[in-house]
């Protein structure tokens, strides 16, 4: 749950850089925040502008300026949006599973390049097996909220088999400082809970549609067998979860393992946007 020269760290989800193991860290220094991908508006500029076509598309330059649109990075009024998640399963690479109904987010884009989370909130969150409630605070069973904010970076990804790229948005926790995007127990707290759990690192999700104005985006998600799909940004370094569950009356034997997340869902944008994934 990487990677531009640095912004936001956004969705840090740019975002979120950890490593497993002895895996690389992912830097900062991918991609330009000047350069595509890029989120933000296609406004109009009749025979003034950089663009040209009869609607808000800014992928065709007009090499003289006298188009009728005119491209301009990052959010505008309102930059705001709230994102939900359906179906969220993280499975570690032994097939340790938690699954939660649904995650909600809320945050801004903040550059044409980078996105702030200020809240994360997890429901109806289970450790399957054991089948134990997963919190972060005891009154409160099945419900997980992050503890600090987490960022987003947007960057090319792999698996696209047509001429158009993919895009995806990579998240991790602000703070470089910190490689915790969420902390939390599971198990009924009486007189503790059975374990501790760490998310820790990034992970990318693809975004789309790409080169129009849209209010709504849909993101995904995907893994397998634990592993993250896609693991890195396009021409980055790998890019994955760490998931590290303590029982708590044996904490001296903490299990780190590498985790993906599946989960898809849709960012609701305070304003019209737009992923700008090629130009010509």
């Amino acid at each position: 749950m990487r990677h531009v020269t640095r912004s936001l760290g956004l969705c840090a989800l740019a975002v979120l850089a950890f490593g497993v193991g002895g895996t690389a860290m992912a830097s900062a220094a991918t991609y330009p925040l000047t350069e595509l991908p890029e989120i933000g508006r296609c406004v109009p500029a009749p025979g003034n502008g950089g663009f040209k076509g009869k609607s808000a598309h800014c992928t065709v330059k007009s090499p003289t300026h006298t188009g009728n649109w005119e491209w301009e990075p990052g959010p505008g009024a309102k930059g705001t949006f709230n994102e939900v998640l359906n179906g969220v399963v993280l499975e570690t690479t032994t097939g340790r599973k938690i699954s939660c109904h649904a995650a909600f987010l809320t945050g801004e884009v903040t550059s044409g390049k980078t996105e702030r989370f200020t809240n994360l909130t997890l429901q109806g969150c289970l450790m399957v097996g054991p089948n134990l409630l997963c919190y972060s605070n005891f009154v409160e069973p099945g419900t997980i909220e992050t503890s600090g904010p987490l960022v987003g970076e947007l960057g090319f990804i792999p698996g696209s088999k047509i001429a158009q790229s993919w895009v995806g948005w990579d998240l991790k926790p602000e703070s470089e400082l910190s490689k915790t995007i969420v902390e939390f127990q599971c198990g009924e707290a009486k007189p503790v809970p059975v374990y501790t759990v760490k998310i820790e690192g990034s992970v990318i999700g693809r975004t789309k549609p790409l080169n129009r104005m849209v209010t709504s985006l849909g993101l995904i998600y995907k893994q397998a067998a634990g592993i993250q799909n896609p693991t890195a940004f396009t021409g980055g370094v790998e890019d994955v979860l760490k998931q590290i569950t303590t029982p708590t009356l044996n904490p001296t034997e903490p299990k780190e393992e590498q985790v993906g997340l599946a989960a898809g869902g849709e960012m609701e944008l305070g304003e019209a946007l737009e992923v700008r994934g090629k130009e010509r």
